[in-house]
């Protein structure tokens, strides 16, 4: 649980650079609430993974729990992107951008985090 957490950080902290390095060499900036999305967005899939794999051992309440995170994950997300898109005007074409393609990043982190998890046996079969 612990590596996860370091490793979503490191990960976080990847992604805020390349979106400041893409402020400093673009013509377009991406707004101070893209920063604040990506952290959100990283916060829930902290709070996903500690819901799924913090509690329970039994692999019926993981799949169950993993379900209504991913949920809770889609909820979260639109929500979010749906006040600061009504909140903030006008419409930020790089806010979007960089607040989808994070969500994305942050989907294809956690599929890669958790697929050993999902089969933990298939490692140890032989031949």
């Amino acid at each position: 649980m612990k590596s996860y957490f370091i490793s979503l950080s490191v990960f976080l902290g990847l992604m805020l650079l390349a979106m400041f390095v893409f402020n400093l060499l673009s013509a377009q900036d991406v707004p101070v609430y893209g920063f604040w999305g990506t952290i959100f967005l990283a916060g829930v899939s902290g709070f996903i993974h500690y819901f799924v794999y913090g509690s329970s051992s039994d692999p019926k309440k993981m799949i169950r729990r993993m379900m209504m995170g991913s949920m809770f994950r889609m909820m979260a997300s639109i929500f979010f992107l749906a006040i600061s898109l009504f909140s903030f005007r006008p419409l930020s074409i790089p806010f979007v951008i960089s607040y989808v393609g994070s969500f994305f990043l942050l989907m294809l982190f956690d599929v890669y985090s958790i697929r050993c998890k999902l089969r933990p046996d298939s490692k140890n079969r032989s031949k």
